[in-house]
């Protein structure tokens, strides 16, 4: 019982270090007169095979239509610093039984150390979260049998909670989200704009498994399983997003609000899927998994400082054949606000 409930474990520890009930660390950026940007980048074959062999000088980006001078890093030399967001309120209470393997398959993504996670459950709030650790066997009971929550699922709350544990981490460390949770928010107080702002701020990747609160609904009233479709619709090079970035901003934003597990995904050069099983949870996991581990990180010093939303486009013009899905965008705050 003593690991059933991440805020049970750990209330005691973390309650006097937290500034106020359920409030997250201040977020802190590097305020440098200078900026990198990472920027997480697949390459795969028609086929979904991934491509390895490529140089610094095979890719072209362009920042606002800008071409920028890029640098190749050997990301399997970063270490990964990875935050879990599992939904436990609303609709995810019936999703519970899927998860009975979640741990294996996140300790399979984690790798060794010095890699590190921290798990943090959320419904109408995000709870306490774990210490950062290599060991992800010591919370199997948390997060392959979680408690239930209520009626919430404040998706964006507990981005920003996140994002905030994931600026304290070592500025060399590669910053992953892992979200599973419905595609929707419910009872958020943190806008939109702020979780673009921050994620782009932070240089933090976020990956998405999504279940159909819906669907859920609906197979529980019938009482069926699983289905005759695919089993998992992970976006490829062909992937529509639900906007453009050259529309303004509003358009982004009203995107979100219709599916901000994906859109933040498409945005940051993360990664969403979808699952009504157990396979296809493992499924997603497992290609996730992959294709975290086998992203380029390509990297580059902004010339330009006009503060706002960044649009970013990356292309292999010597390899039109290949697809490439890349980070979207990246915020540059405005250096008299920050």
């Amino acid at each position: 019982m003593m690991c059933r409930s991440l805020t049970t474990v750990l209330f005691l520890s973390i309650a006097a270090s937290l500034p106020a009930q359920n409030s997250a660390p201040a977020t802190q950026t590097i305020q440098t007169t200078t900026r990198l940007v990472i920027v997480p980048t697949l390459v795969q074959t028609t086929s979904n095979q991934i491509v390895y062999s490529l140089q610094a000088n095979d890719f072209l980006l362009t920042d606002k239509g800008v071409p920028q001078k890029i640098s190749l890093e050997d990301a399997s030399r970063q270490p990964l610093s990875l935050v879990v967001l599992m939904q436990t309120g609303g609709a995810a209470i019936q999703e519970f039984a899927k998860y009975r393997n979640l741990e294996t398959m996140l300790a399979d993504m984690l790798g060794e150390a010095p890699n590190q996670v921290s798990i943090i459950n959320f419904d109408s709030k995000p709870e306490a979260a774990s210490p950062f650790t290599s060991d992800i066997a010591q919370w199997t009971d948390a997060i392959d049998h979680p408690d239930p929550g209520d009626s919430g699922a404040a998706i964006m709350d507990s981005l920003k909670y996140a994002l905030s544990l994931l600026a304290q981490q070592p500025p060399a460390n590669r910053r992953a989200i892992l979200l599973v949770s419905q595609p929707t928010d419910s009872g958020s107080k943190t806008t939109a704009k702020e979780i673009l702002q921050i994620a782009g701020e932070t240089n933090t990747a976020i990956y998405t498994l999504t279940f159909s609160p819906q669907m859920t609904k609906l197979k529980d009233s019938f009482k069926e399983g699983g289905h005759g479709h695919p089993p998992i619709n992970l976006p490829t090079g062909s992937y529509a997003a639900y906007f453009e970035l050259g529309e303004p901003l509003k358009m982004i934003l009203g995107a979100m609000s219709k599916n901000v597990a994906a859109e933040m995904a498409s945005l940051s050069g993360g990664e969403a899927a979808s699952f009504e099983n157990q396979h296809q949870l493992d499924d997603g996991l497992a290609t996730i998994s992959d294709h975290m581990r086998n992203r380029y990180s390509l990297s580059f010093t902004p010339t330009s400082t006009e503060a706002g939303l960044h649009p970013l486009q990356v292309r292999l013009p010597g390899h039109p054949e290949l697809i490439v899905s890349a980070r979207a965008s990246y915020w540059l705050r405005d250096p008299e606000k920050q």
